[in-house]
Order: structure tokens, then C-alpha cells, then sequence
């Protein structure tokens, strides 16, 4: 009877996380920043492709500012909360990702020395067409950021 009533349990903990992770967002695609819509510190520009790769997601970050000069930043990550390694200009850091509801939340730590320490949270639009990049400067403490993405075409 013990068995049984533990075999439940566990059977119903396993649906219960199946559930939680069929209902995560699909953000694979290739998204661009509309400048109108966003609100950056320093005026750059910024696409994301976002790719499922298995139970990783892999995120590439174009960047380029004013100037004109382009930079990517890099990571694959199961979004479990444990850390993963960042690279970011030519510099490695630490992230870690996880659900919360349908937003996907990234903590960026553990870089160099004077690189700062970022919360991110993604979120998509009901039909799948926009994303919403929220930047939280921890350290240094900074204003938000809030990025307005497209989605590309295929």
C-alpha cells in the first residue's frame, strides 16, 4: 500500500514537471531589435538567434554600437539554474537560466574583473511574433533596459 501511494506521488511530481516544461515559450528564431520601441543606455543595436537545443538553449547576441563596431556574446544552457559558461566579447563569465511562468530569466556573474553582474528576463508575446528583453544592472547599479525584438522571417 506504502509503495503504491509512493509510486503516485512520484508519478504525479513527473507529470507535474513534464507540464511545467511543455508550457515553456518556444523563443527559437532569429529576433531583431526595433529601436523605436526599445530603451538602451548607449544606443546600440542588437539581434538575438535563439536556438533549442535539446534540453539547452543556445543564445547568440550580435551587438553593435554607435560606432558601428560589432560584438557577439554566446552561451548553451539547460534552463535548471545551474551555471554555464558566457562568453561575451572575447571574456568569459558565468549565467544561469530558469522559467518563471513564460518568461525565461538569465543571471550573468563571475566575470573578469569590472564586468558587471546583469539579470535578464525574456519574454515573448502571445503570438509568438515579439520578445521583450528586460536588463537589470546589479553591478554596477544602472537603470533597466528594455529591448523590443521582432521576430525574422525564416
Amino acid at each position: 500500500m506504502l509503495l503504491t501511494r509512493s509510486a503516485k506521488v512520484l508519478s504525479g511530481a513527473l507529470v507535474a514537471v513534464t507540464l511545467v516544461w511543455a508550457q515553456t515559450p518556444d523563443m527559437s528564431g532569429t529576433w531583431e531589435m526595433d529601436a523605436a520601441k526599445s530603451k538602451v543606455t548607449d544606443g546600440r543595436a542588437v539581434t538575438l538567434v535563439i536556438e533549442s537545443a535539446g534540453k539547452k538553449i543556445k543564445l547568440l547576441e550580435t551587438s553593435k554600437n554607435n560606432a558601428g563596431k560589432e560584438t557577439t556574446a554566446e552561451f548553451t544552457c539547460a534552463p535548471d539554474g545551474k551555471e554555464c559558461e558566457f562568453v561575451e566579447g572575447g571574456h568569459k563569465s558565468k549565467m544561469s537560466m530558469w522559467f518563471m511562468g513564460d518568461s525565461l530569466n538569465v543571471a550573468k556573474t563571475d566575470g573578469p574583473p569590472g564586468d558587471v553582474v546583469d539579470e535578464w528576463k525574456l519574454q515573448m508575446s502571445p503570438g509568438g511574433k515579439a520578445l521583450t528583453l528586460t536588463v537589470t544592472h546589479i553591478e554596477p547599479a544602472g537603470a533597466d533596459e528594455t529591448l523590443a525584438f521582432s521576430k525574422k522571417a525564416p
